[in-house]
């Protein structure tokens, strides 16, 4: 099993932090690597998403449901996996600076081992890609100080 950790301090409030990592739907405008995202059915905080992911040469279609705990965390499973198992939360903490930690972790076991060791990289690319991407959006939508600090 691989895990991948980052974190990174925003400044802005938990709640506008949250409610734009748990905007799936617009995901295909400002991450670069997810070519479409729709949500298939909502019941209460749960979320059933479809996504089409485009990796370098690669083109994944995956399902997940996603937890949704208004404004501490997002829990991400993957029901589908093309190649194995993939789990990711996100946690809205408060960051010691002022503002909002945002914390994303994951963990993935990408199937045989050869298999594991040729996409390793790729998945750490994604992910620091969409991390990136959060920051970014929150800044084109929040301005460069927070609003509601």
């Amino acid at each position: 099993m691989q895990t991948y950790f980052k974190q990174v301090d925003l400044p802005y409030s938990a709640q506008q932090v949250f409610d734009l990592v748990a905007d799936i739907e617009s995901y295909p405008r400002f991450l670069p690597h997810v070519a479409s995202a729709r949500i298939r059915q909502r019941s209460g905080n749960n979320l059933w998403v479809e996504q089409l992911v485009r990796v370098r040469v690669l083109r994944l279609r995956f399902s997940t449901k996603a937890v949704l705990e208004p404004w501490s965390q997002i829990r991400v499973v993957c029901s589908d996996s093309p190649f194995g198992t993939f789990s990711e939360r996100w946690s809205f903490t408060a960051s010691p600076r002022g503002g909002t930690r945002l914390l994303c972790h994951a963990e993935f076991e990408l199937g045989p081992a050869f298999l594991s060791r040729m996409l390793l990289g790729v998945m750490s690319e994604a992910l620091n890609a969409t991390v990136k991407a959060f920051e970014v959006r929150a800044t084109q939508l929040y301005g460069h100080a927070a609003a509601a600090l």
